[in-house]
């Protein structure tokens, strides 16, 4: 068999017979075209063996397209391009991948201009460059293992993404994460009150809460946390949180928030932790605030602490 045949089989969708063709060609002979061919069929059993979830398989392929990209002539940009769609994939099903070491393998330098473009849905919603995709796994990783080694991996990406897009929200905000990391509390604290007088997203009020010292504007940026998350199972951290701060000083207000947060994991089928139980014990005869009030309290602590904080910013 040639290589020409090679590629008429996986032109024809049979790319599990080419690839099993291409495999003893390419191991005796690493020509031009049957490096081509040895690429291209492995990144479709690649797709393949995700699809199956065979992860591991798939694994050990994407090592392997690494290990050839370098001998390709790639002067489109197509195989780069696929090598980095592959590694999103992985990613999204492989515990065991890391985007940050892929990327500092794979060198930032690499990547070019088109692979900081967004794109456009058929609605017409715009859609993430893949670099940008790229550095948004690169945080996941990061917040799972919040530490110093992580952050730098992360960086002559991040970098790279300022300099091309530096009022980006999400590029702020992934450098005032490590900065937070770093120890730098003050940089992370300026681009965070910078975000909030153009965004409202509720993880930048609770990220500036977690590194402010002050009690009351602390409580203020969940409470704010709490009204800007529309899912209420993504404000349990939130209110929890304020509990922790209100016990000993409005403990009403505390039940209200031990209450929504016991009755969400409940609805959820979660159980309810040791530290939740702990926190009913303390609160068991008291009388939650109501709704309404709370939503009040929510609106005062917003007027007191944080209007006058980020207003000379706006």
């Amino acid at each position: 068999m040639t290589v020409k045949e090679v590629f008429e089989l996986r032109k024809q969708g049979k790319i599990e017979e080419a690839y099993e063709a291409i495999r003893p060609m390419y191991a005796t002979h690493k020509g031009k075209y049957t490096t081509l061919c040895m690429f291209w069929t492995a990144s479709d059993i690649l797709k393949k063996r995700l699809q199956e979830k065979r992860v591991g398989e798939a694994e050990k392929i994407f090592a392997a397209l690494l290990r050839v990209l370098p001998n390709i002539d790639d002067k489109d940009g197509k195989a780069h391009t696929a090598v980095l769609n592959d590694a999103l994939r992985l990613a999204e099903q492989s515990a065991g991948f890391s985007m940050l070491d892929f990327m500092e393998q794979y060198d930032t330098t690499l990547l070019k201009d088109d692979d900081w473009r967004g794109t456009t849905s058929q609605e017409g919603h715009p859609l993430p460059s893949t670099a940008q995709r790229l550095l948004t796994r690169c945080f996941h990783e990061i917040q799972q293992k919040p530490d110093a080694d992580h952050a730098l991996k992360a960086m002559p990406l991040l970098q790279e993404a300022m300099r091309r897009n530096p009022r980006n929200k999400n590029n702020q905000r992934y450098m005032a994460v490590v900065y937070t990391i770093m120890g730098e509390n003050e940089k992370a604290e300026s681009i965070y009150r910078l975000l909030l007088t153009r965004h409202h997203d509720s993880y930048l009020y609770a990220e500036l809460a977690a590194l402010t010292k002050d009690l009351g504007e602390k409580a203020a940026l969940l409470c704010s946390a709490i009204q800007n998350q529309r899912q209420e199972k993504f404000r349990m951290g939130y209110r929890l949180a304020l509990a922790h701060m209100l016990i000993d000083r409005d403990k009403p207000r505390a039940a209200h928030e031990l209450q929504k947060c016991i009755a969400t994991r409940k609805a959820l089928g979660y159980a309810i932790t040791r530290d939740l139980q702990s926190l009913s014990e303390k609160l068991n005869n008291v009388q939650p605030a109501t709704d309404r009030d709370q939503q009040l309290f929510y609106q005062r602590m917003a007027r007191k602490f944080l209007e006058t904080e980020l207003a000379p910013l706006m």
